[in-house]
């Protein structure tokens, strides 16, 4: 498999777990993904280029709030990685703005700096 090849299916995996009944296996791949976005530079481009953005604004609304938690944290890696135009086009905004009312407090904390990231570039 090619690089890219191999980057797809890391995609296409994600979005396998994200919309399957597994919310374990959900957590670990979100957490995973996280760690990634933080000590790689190729996970941001590679995710955002095969459609992962989409991907993690569904996770944001998950019923988990870890789940949650993860994907903006993930989204916001994004957005410090350059990604913020590309969050702003996917509908970032629309998505995440209700996770300011989410009983969650660390996710309604992030929400809001993610948003504060998307509105700032």
């Amino acid at each position: 498999m090619t690089g890219r090849e191999d980057e797809r299916e890391i995609v296409c995996g994600l979005e396998r777990a994200i919309v399957g009944n597994d919310r374990i296996a959900r957590r670990r791949l979100l957490d995973r993904l996280v760690v990634l976005l933080f000590t790689t530079d190729t996970a941001a481009p590679a995710l955002v280029s095969h459609g992962g953005i989409r991907v993690l604004l569904t996770a944001a609304r998950d019923r988990d709030e870890k789940i949650r938690l993860h994907a903006v944290h993930a989204l916001s890696r994004l957005a410090d990685s350059g990604f913020a135009s590309e969050l702003r086009d996917a509908g970032a905004r629309t998505s995440i703005a209700p996770l300011m009312e989410d009983p969650y407090l660390p996710l309604r904390a992030m929400a809001e700096k993610l948003l504060e990231k998307i509105d700032g570039s």
